[in-house]
């Protein structure tokens, strides 16, 4: 392996050493799966997910070096995590991120996957696949150029299709997600069910969710029950959903699409959330450990680590941190659904 990942003996533990029973939160959760944002840099500007206030977010590097990111997920595979998901911001505006791929994929026996837009997909799914990525999840809320446009703020529709297949062709396992707004893309849930069944592949539709300055409200909240209705009316049959695979495979109810071995899925992290089985803990591009997406607050990893932490310092941030990770996300107790950051912060 390279020497820029080469880790400090302190920080180093091999893999017959690690922990048997695994990470749990406060509540006995097992924790097994973790997102890294590795930038908050993007190129599209979607509505659900930047600032509509006219304040622009804040751009700021990525704080991780490369070496500094492959050095925490071993911490946190050490302690049991067997996923790991690169997010953003738009995660293939790094240039060495098949370098980050390649030092933290035998770390989870190849199991890393990537939350992208697409944008750059066609050219990299070949060098990503090559670096050890098993999966994408391509972001795509529209079917139609001009909705995607209206939504995301550029004309790219083309680029997202052609990396959808790209990926597809050299054997990433791929899937769309697509966030639904009511009053934006409402019309665009069958297309993308229809792009689904054609291609045999995946589509999740996502609950829109409240993020700093994102203009969530009421009026654009449409629910899963509600998108599952709207799909099944347009196919004009019952859809027969899938065995629960666990959320280590993610928190989407799937169901199959009559006719085709495409799938679709609904996450509703809003009306019916999931945080009894919650599995996940994010690590932001600043270092920072966030345990809860709509709660905690978030425990820098990344000065002690460059101040020489011990692997076992490390360790036992995580775990602190974890005993404080929340019950259940605030609308469920009837509080209200902010996120103080936005999403391209936190990693989604």
């Amino acid at each position: 392996m390279s020497p820029l990942f080469a880790t400090p003996p302190e920080n180093h533990l091999p893999r017959m050493l690690r922990v048997k029973d695994g990470l749990k939160d406060g509540l006995g959760r097992g924790i097994t799966y973790l997102r890294v944002s590795v930038t908050e840099q993007c190129n599209l500007a979607c509505v659900y997910c930047k600032p509509r206030t006219g304040v622009a977010e804040r751009r700021q590097p990525p704080a991780m070096s490369r070496n500094e990111v492959v050095q925490l997920v071993k911490v946190f595979t050490s302690l049991g995590i067997r996923k790991v998901r690169l997010t953003g911001g738009e995660p293939l505006l790094r240039r060495d991120l098949e370098t980050i791929i390649a030092g933290i994929s035998p770390e989870v026996e190849g199991r890393v996957h990537l939350t992208t837009n697409g944008l750059h997909l066609a050219r990299k799914a070949r060098a990503l696949r090559d670096a050890g990525l098993a999966g994408v999840n391509v972001s795509l809320d529209a079917a139609d150029a001009a909705t995607f446009a209206r939504l995301t703020g550029k004309n790219q529709l083309g680029k997202v299709l052609a990396g959808l297949e790209a990926a597809r062709s050299v054997g990433l396992k791929t899937k769309l997600n697509a966030v639904v707004l009511r009053g934006w893309n409402e019309d665009q849930i069958l297309p993308l069910t229809r792009l689904a069944q054609q291609g045999g592949f995946q589509v999740r539709f996502i609950e829109f969710m409240p993020y700093q300055g994102n203009g969530w409200g009421q009026d654009q909240f449409m629910p899963a029950a509600e998108i599952l209705r709207t799909i099944q009316e347009g196919l004009g049959s019952e859809l027969e959903e899938e065995p629960v695979l666990g959320l280590e495979e993610g928190p989407a109810r799937l169901f199959r699409i009559p006719g085709s071995t495409g799938k679709v899925g609904v996450i509703s992290t809003l009306s019916a959330d999931f945080c009894d089985r919650c599995n996940r803990v994010r690590l932001t591009s600043q270092g920072a450990l966030k345990a809860c997406l709509f709660g905690n607050q978030p425990v820098d990893l990344l000065e002690p680590l460059r101040n020489h932490a011990t692997h076992d310092d490390l360790v036992r941030l995580i775990r602190q941190a974890l005993t404080e990770k929340l019950d259940c996300h605030p609308m469920r107790t009837g509080g209200q659904p902010t996120l103080g950051q936005g999403m391209w912060q936190v990693g989604g």
